[in-house]
């Protein structure tokens, strides 16, 4: 089982670092796409995918689920009226985001 994909196998510092950065800007391509009144669903499924694939099994990650939880709830049924709510969720997990990268490195 590779790192990161099991409670039992917390990823190191350098991978975990490198996959939250690559998560926050996909929730930075998603916001994007939201202000310009745009729901990219393949961005919303990617952020789905890195979750599963490791972020959200990792001990220090813990913070993050309930963020990715509120922008999924928010894209669910997508209405340009609640655009302005998503974007500020975006903006949520990509602080969450950096404060776990801040306590990283």
């Amino acid at each position: 089982m590779s790192p990161g994909t099991d409670l039992r196998c917390p990823m190191n510092d350098l991978d975990l670092s490198r996959r939250l950065r690559v998560l926050r800007r996909t929730v930075l391509m998603l916001q994007t796409e939201l202000r310009h009144d745009h729901v990219d669903e393949a961005l919303l499924a990617e952020i789905e995918s890195q979750m599963e694939h490791g972020i959200a099994t990792e001990p220090r990650c813990v913070g993050l689920r309930a963020p990715v939880d509120t922008l999924r709830e928010n894209l669910l049924n997508p209405r340009p009226e609640l655009f302005n709510d998503t974007i500020r969720a975006c903006e949520k997990l990509k602080d969450a985001i950096e404060e776990v990268v801040s306590r990283i490195t």
